[in-house]
């Protein structure tokens, strides 16, 4: 009779270090992606898969779909950071709520934004953020994520 051999993985960390922090963010269950296991297996599935089955002696048309596979997530997760965090509407809003703005290109940057003086005000702002419209690398990764 063969048994099911299972791998298990265990992994704490302290809150107020970023490992922590990253734990802690996956258990609110980030962009619906399912509960924590589900979270970490996808992640090492999307970086890891091409070499864990090269490894186990997988080759030719499997491994060249896997890795084109595993590519296609992290250009999709590399944009959604890119995005996110990079762009320059979200940029300010990102370096205000950052509590430690030591980059003094991103202080910078931020003081020349609060400096400004426009004539615009927030609700402006926020009609002009409502406008844009997404560019297609977003779509496709929201279409990833199952969402709309």
């Amino acid at each position: 009779m063969e048994q099911n051999q299972q791998v298990i993985i265990s992994i704490k960390r302290t809150l107020g270090t970023i490992d922590g922090q990253i734990i802690n963010y996956l258990h609110s269950r980030p962009f619906g992606l399912g509960n924590l296991p589900e979270i970490v297996m996808l992640t090492l599935l999307e970086y890891w898969s091409p070499f864990a089955i090269s490894a186990n002696g997988v080759d030719g048309e499997e491994l060249r779909q896997r890795a084109i596979w595993s590519i296609k997530k992290l250009e999709a997760q590399a944009a959604l950071i890119r995005e996110v965090f990079l762009s320059s509407q979200v940029q300010t809003a990102v370096t205000v709520d950052n509590s430690s703005v030591n980059n003094s290109a991103s202080h910078e940057r931020l003081m020349s934004t609060i400096d400004d003086d426009d004539d615009q005000t927030l609700d402006e702002d926020i009609d002009e953020l409502t406008e844009l419209k997404l560019p297609e690398e977003i779509k496709q990764i929201n279409n990833l994520f199952n969402i709309e």
